[in-house]
């Protein structure tokens, strides 16, 4: 923490670095004011932001997923953006660390759904099996069926 004194105004400075590496260094100008509400209000904001990126203006799904990208320069992306429910289409332009974050989580729900896809075919199959299996205890396969 940093001290400074400026026109009788008693102030420091803390810097806060973020998981994603970001830096940001807070001023308060009052001992009194708790550091720690103004770091969760900055991180609530963050958070605000990131769902904002992923929420279609038009029906409000929270599916949206990045579809296209390119850097325009060393600190900004553009980044086209899809809902599937609306096909609501939208480019964003956006720093290297949201690019990160929107493929990452684009990913992460890639794995889920396969995953999902995964275990209902496994029930279905064994619910065939479980059908064919009983079908053949109660001779109901002819072999007009084959």
């Amino acid at each position: 923490m940093l001290h400074e004194k400026d026109s009788d105004k008693e102030y420091f400075t803390q810097r806060i670095i973020l998981a994603q590496g970001q830096v940001i260094d807070l001023v308060c100008f009052d001992d009194n004011d708790s550091v720690e509400s103004v770091i969760e209000v900055i991180m609530t904001e963050l958070q605000r932001k990131r769902t904002e990126l992923q929420t279609c203006p038009l029906c409000k799904s929270h599916l949206v997923y990045p579809v296209e990208r390119y850097q325009m320069n060393d600190m900004e992306w553009k980044v086209l953006m899809l809902c599937p429910n609306c096909l609501c289409k939208r480019e964003l332009i956006v720093d290297r660390e949201t690019v990160r974050e929107l493929l990452k989580n684009a990913r992460v729900g890639r794995e889920s759904i396969m995953k999902e896809l995964d275990n209902m075919q496994k029930k279905n199959m064994e619910e065939e099996a479980d059908n064919f299996i009983t079908a053949l205890s109660k001779d109901h396969i002819l072999p007009i069926d084959f």
